[in-house]
């Protein structure tokens, strides 16, 4: 049962959608939205920015005929105790999946960019316990995290004006060059990079006066979209095409343009700065799967904490090279589209239909 205590303050619901939104993505989507649009992807990002908006409206707008307040309950009143439960339990493996793709990516950075030989459950090892600790008391301590992984790396968006000196307006020129389906493709390979506005789907209920949080909800996306788009700017004012389909990690290879007296390698700096951002990404994701399975089989929160950790750290341990982490973007990739902009329309007409069955029978 929720308390009023367990609950925090609708403004904190911006926290929670941007850092489930801005993570280790920030530091190689370019080249990935490049794919389809070149130097127009910019305007991607604006097209998933506003679908991304529409999403978050259908959510509340299903999210608030519901005492609980959440996916669970959704599920239970549309599809019944037993199959409700199956799509929960699906909805919290989907959770798992995006854990352990912001995971696995930052290892895969640590070990590229940092220690090349340092092996991928010694890293797990020093980073699980730390998500453990932050999910395993209570939410307080998720939105606390999530707090400062907004606010501690939030001045690396000041890194940006180390390269616009070196800027080629001509790169970006001329606008909207390419086709409006080019510029959609684009957009849902961008999609990725909003996708963690599906943990609404289930601390929601822990929102005081949660209907007014819907404002800072869609703030929070289009602060992303600000953060996104003044990176995307400057990476494509920076580079021109050729360069950026041959570049795995734009954001860090910008970094290494800064030069400061006291610090060689700022990248290295950027890095470990940006575990902030990951810390609460896994944490927030890896706690709403915890509740969800929690809620299906009552097992206790804790205890499904510690076996998803265990599937997380077995799920980063056998992908061993850049192939498996590829795969597992794409893979995370089609099925957040599918949820959010298929499923979650689709759940939210059959909601509404067996709201309206149930009222007509009463």
């Amino acid at each position: 049962m929720i308390t009023l205590k367990d609950k925090v303050s609708a403004f904190f619901v911006f926290f929670l959608i941007t850092t489930s939104q801005i993570g280790v993505g920030v530091l190689g989507f370019q080249s990935i939205i490049n794919k389809y649009a070149g130097h127009d992807a910019w305007i991607s990002l604006i097209v998933a920015a506003i679908a991304f908006s529409g999403v978050i409206w259908i959510m509340y707008r299903m999210l608030r005929h519901h005492d609980e307040g959440d996916i669970i309950a959704i599920h239970q009143f549309t599809f019944g105790k037993w199959l409700g439960g199956f799509f929960t339990v699906l909805f919290a493996l989907y959770l798992v999946l995006m854990a352990t793709v912001v995971l696995r990516t930052y290892v895969e950075v640590i070990q590229v960019w940092m220690f090349p030989h340092i092996d991928v459950w010694a890293l797990l090892l020093l980073i699980i316990p730390l998500v453990y600790y932050t999910i395993a008391v209570e939410f307080r301590t998720v939105v606390g995290v999530c707090f400062l992984g907004v606010v501690y790396p939030s001045f690396l968006v000041l890194t940006l004006f180390f390269p616009i000196k070196y800027a080629e307006p001509a790169n970006i020129m001329p606008v909207m060059d390419h086709s409006v389906v080019e510029i959609m493709q684009s957009s849902s390979l961008a999609s990725l990079s909003f996708m963690g506005i599906s943990a609404l789907l289930v601390f929601y209920p822990f929102i005081r006066d949660a209907v007014k949080s819907q404002k800072f909800a869609h703030l929070a996306n289009g602060s992303t979209m600000l953060v996104y788009l003044a990176i995307c700017l400057v990476s494509y004012l920076y580079y021109n095409q050729m360069e950026l389909e041959n570049i795995i990690w734009a954001t860090l290879e910008l970094w290494k343009v800064i030069e400061l007296p006291f610090m060689a390698r700022f990248e290295y700096f950027g890095i470990a700065t940006l575990f902030f951002s990951i810390l609460p990404n896994v944490a927030l994701f890896t706690w709403a799967s915890a509740r969800s399975l929690d809620r299906v089989f009552g097992a206790g929160h804790k205890k499904m904490a510690v076996m998803l950790l265990v599937l997380l750290f077995l799920a980063c341990v056998v992908m061993t090279d850049r192939l498996g982490v590829n795969v597992l973007n794409d893979v995370a990739g089609k099925i957040g589209l599918i949820l959010l902009f298929v499923y979650v329309p689709l759940l939210f007409f059959l909601n509404f239909i067996r709201r309206k069955v149930k009222q007509n029978g009463s």
